[in-house]
C-alpha cells in the first residue's frame, strides 16, 4: 500500500440515518399490507379480521365510529302575528256634574221657649224630640230682644249677660244647628223712640200702630235699616248658624189707611229688597245663612202691593224659604227657580209634630 493513502469509509449524519430507517420501515409495512390483503375478511357485525394459517382468525381493532353529523339548525319560529285594529279613539267620559249642595241637610229643629241649662241638657232635650237643631226666638213682633244687646233699645232688651252667655254656649254645641228666629220690622220700642227717623208714621207725623197697638219700622229709612242690621250682626256673633227672618213686609192689618207714604222715595218692594240686601251684607263675614219665614198665602200670591212682598226681588237674596204648607206641591211649583237664575233659595217645608206644637220637623228641601 502506498504511503500516505488510507481507505475512505464515508460520513453520514444522524438525520440521514433516521430517514433511511423510516423508509425501511415504511417499505416493510407496505409489503406486509400487500401480503395481508389476501387474508383480510369482514365479519357480519362489520369488524375486520385476518384469517391466518396456523393462527386462525385475528380481529383487527375497529376504529371508533365517526361522530354523528350535527343536525341542521332548526329554523327559528316566526314571531307571533299581531293583529292591529285601527279603532277610533274612544272619547274620555265626561266628569260627572257636582251634586247640588244641600245648605240645610236633614235638620229637625225643636223650637225653644226656655233655654236649657247648658250643652249637655240641650243635647238630651233634642234627642228626646228626635231633633238635631233648635230654633230660638231672639226678637219678637213687639221688638223685644232676648240677648244682652249693646245696641238694642234699652227697654227692648229682656235678658241679662248671664242668659246671653248661656245662649252663646248653646249655639256652640257640637253637631247642633242653631237658628235665630228674628222679627225684622215689627217693633214697638225703637219705632216709638225714633218716630221721625225710623218708624212708619201717620199723616200727622205720629207713629202708626196696628190692631195690637204695636208699631212698625219703615225699611226705607236708613236709621231703621242700620238698627235692624246691627242686631242681626250681633246674632251672628253669638254663634247662630242661620237667621230666620219673620215679617219682612209692610203692615196689612189694622187701620192701614192712616199710614202716610207721601214722603217715600221708592216703591215698597224696593225698600224691602234694600233692607234684605243690607242684612245679607252684615251677615256675610260670619257665614251665617239667611232665610225667610213666609206663609203659604204669600208664596202662592207671589206679589202683594200692600205688603210690598215681591218674591222675584227677595228670593235671590236668601238661602232658604221656610213655610208650613197644606199643599206642598203647589208651593214647590210657585217657588220653582226661573230659567237662568244664578241663585235661588232652598225650600224647607215645616210641619209641627203631632202633639207637640213646639217641635219643627224640617226635612231637606
Amino acid at each position: 500500500m502506498a504511503r500516505g493513502y488510507q481507505n475512505y469509509r464515508g460520513r453520514h449524519s444522524a438525520g440521514t440515518r433516521a430517514a433511511i430507517a423510516l423508509l425501511v420501515l415504511i417499505l416493510i409495512a407496505a409489503c406486509a399490507f400487500i401480503f395481508a390483503q389476501q387474508y383480510i375478511s369482514y365479519a357480519d357485525d362489520g369488524r375486520i379480521y385476518l384469517e391466518l394459517p396456523y393462527f386462525g382468525r385475528v380481529y383487527l381493532p375497529t376504529p371508533p365510529p365517526p361522530p354523528p353529523e350535527p343536525e341542521p339548525d332548526a329554523e327559528p319560529e316566526p314571531p307571533p302575528v299581531q293583529l292591529i285594529i285601527d279603532e277610533p279613539e274612544t272619547p274620555p267620559e265626561p266628569e260627572p256634574e257636582p251634586e247640588p249642595v244641600d245648605l240645610f241637610g236633614d235638620h229637625r229643629l225643636a223650637e225653644l221657649s226656655v233655654l236649657p241649662a247648658g250643652s249637655p241638657a240641650l243635647t238630651e232635650l233634642l234627642a228626646e224630640k228626635g231633633a238635631n237643631g233648635f230654633v230660638y226666638p231672639v226678637r219678637n213682633n213687639k221688638g223685644e230682644i232676648f240677648w244682652a244687646s249693646p245696641t238694642g233699645q234699652k227697654k227692648a232688651v229682656k235678658v241679662d249677660e248671664a242668659a246671653t252667655e248661656q245662649l252663646r254656649g248653646l249655639c256652640g254645641t257640637e253637631d247642633v244647628w242653631a237658628v235665630a228666629r228674628f222679627n225684622v220690622l215689627h217693633d214697638s220700642y225703637y219705632a216709638f223712640a225714633n218716630m221721625k227717623d225710623a218708624a212708619i208714621c201717620q199723616a200727622n207725623g205720629y207713629v202708626w200702630y196696628d190692631n195690637h197697638s204695636w208699631h212698625w219700622l219703615e225699611p226705607e229709612k236708613e236709621v231703621a235699616r242700620q238698627y235692624v242690621t246691627g242686631l242681626a250682626a250681633e246674632c251672628a256673633q253669638l254663634g247662630f248658624d242661620e237667621l230666620l227672618l219673620e215679617e219682612l213686609c209692610y203692615p196689612t192689618q189694622g187701620n192701614t189707611y192712616k199710614i202716610s207714604y207721601k214722603d217715600n222715595a221708592m216703591e215698597k218692594k224696593d225698600a224691602l229688597a234694600l233692607v234684605l240686601s243690607d242684612l245679607r251684607t252684615a251677615l256675610e263675614p260670619y257665614g251665617t245663612k239667611l232665610s225667610l219665614l213666609l206663609t203659604e198665602e204669600q208664596i202662592l200670591e207671589g206679589t202683594s202691593e200692600e205688603s210690598g212682598v215681591d218674591l222675584a226681588a227677595l228670593l235671590p237674596l236668601v238661602d232658604g224659604v221656610y213655610v208650613q204648607a197644606s199643599d206642598p206641591e203647589a208651593v214647590r211649583a210657585a217657588l220653582a227657580a226661573p230659567p237662568g237664575a244664578e241663585k235661588w233659595p232652598e225650600l224647607v217645608l215645616i210641619s209641627p209634630e203631632p202633639g207637640d206644637a213646639e217641635n219643627w220637623c224640617i226635612p231637606a228641601g
